[in-house]
């Protein structure tokens, strides 16, 4: 009777991680490779808002490394944007690490396509949206 209550509990679980497992998976393979940046925008908590079209390429490799190549933005003209970053993800968000980046942080994944991701991220009530395609 004990082991038949503990395999009802235990087999949903590995089925869980299993599943969370495979998607996380599925989403490496899928973002890896080089991405256009059609389009990163920033709506602001003040009302201001500003968006730009084509602001350069980023490409992500198997080994959780990357390399961007980004003209700026223009109403961030203070920071300067490296080549290389770090990534990581989970089944749902990618998580960029670049110093003084204003990409380094955590993206949820609003569409996961094959040739098209949005993201979207929040800091203190400001919302940014970036948009890829391959």
């Amino acid at each position: 009777m004990r082991i038949r209550s503990i395999s009802l509990f235990v087999i949903p679980v590995l089925l869980i991680m299993f599943a969370s497992c495979t998607a996380e998976k599925k989403l490496k393979r899928r973002i890896t490779g080089q991405w256009r940046i059609e389009s990163y925008e920033e709506q602001n908590t003040n009302g201001e808002s500003g968006k730009i079209d084509n602001p350069g390429t980023i490409e992500f490799f198997r080994n959780g490394k990357g390399k961007k190549m980004i003209s700026g933005i223009p109403w961030r003209s203070t920071i300067k944007e490296g080549n290389d970053f770090r990534w990581q993800n989970s089944a749902n968000t990618i998580t960029l690490f670049d110093q003084n980046s204003i990409f380094a942080k955590s993206w949820i994944i609003t569409v996961n396509k094959k040739s098209r991701q949005q993201w979207r991220s929040t800091d203190r009530g400001n919302v940014q949206t970036i948009e890829l395609r391959r």
